[in-house]
């Protein structure tokens, strides 16, 4: 029987830090940044435009980590994998499209407030496909040891993006 990859524990017990571990993790903050923004579309400008570029960073950079470490992976392994990742990496091109017009507007514009809206919509939609369709295949075309170099590799990716 195969072990679900979100729930594999090391032999001391601790869960292990898999590619899929980390991601869901970034999935949650990113969900948390977005929804917090939303919330304080009333807040005062600058503590506005400082979470905001603070969750476009973590977007961008929660892609660039994916890209780079996971789907570069997938994309080898099986015909679904592969299918799954470039669908993941188009949407990681429409979320950039959109970041790109929204830098055109002023965050205190009706329009950047719609154009936020489509966005958050857009990668709350992609995160949750992306766990329901592509995390579940990790353990099925990957090892635990690649899944956890992966965890490593994406984290290390992410860090060199946001600086953190």
């Amino acid at each position: 029987m195969a072990t679900n990859t979100m729930e594999r524990q090391s032999a001391s017990g601790k869960k292990s830090d898999t590619i899929v571990d980390v991601i869901a993790a970034e999935h949650n903050r990113l969900r948390a940044l977005f929804d917090r923004l939303h919330a304080e579309k009333d807040a005062d400008k600058k503590a506005r435009n400082d979470l905001w570029a603070k969750a476009k960073q973590e977007l961008l950079a929660h892609h660039e980590a994916e890209e780079e470490s996971l789907f570069n992976a997938l994309v080898q392994t099986s015909k679904d994998a592969r299918h799954e990742s470039l669908h993941a990496i188009s949407e990681h091109g429409e979320h950039k499209k959109v970041i790109e017009q929204m830098e055109a507007m002023s965050p205190d514009d009706e329009d950047w407030d719609e154009k936020f809206e489509e966005l958050r919509h857009d990668v709350f939609h992609h995160l949750e496909e992306e766990e329901e369709d592509v995390l579940p295949l990790v353990s099925d075309v990957l090892s635990d040891d690649k899944a956890r170099e992966l965890g490593a590799k994406y984290r290390e990716i992410h860090k060199e993006e946001t600086g953190d």
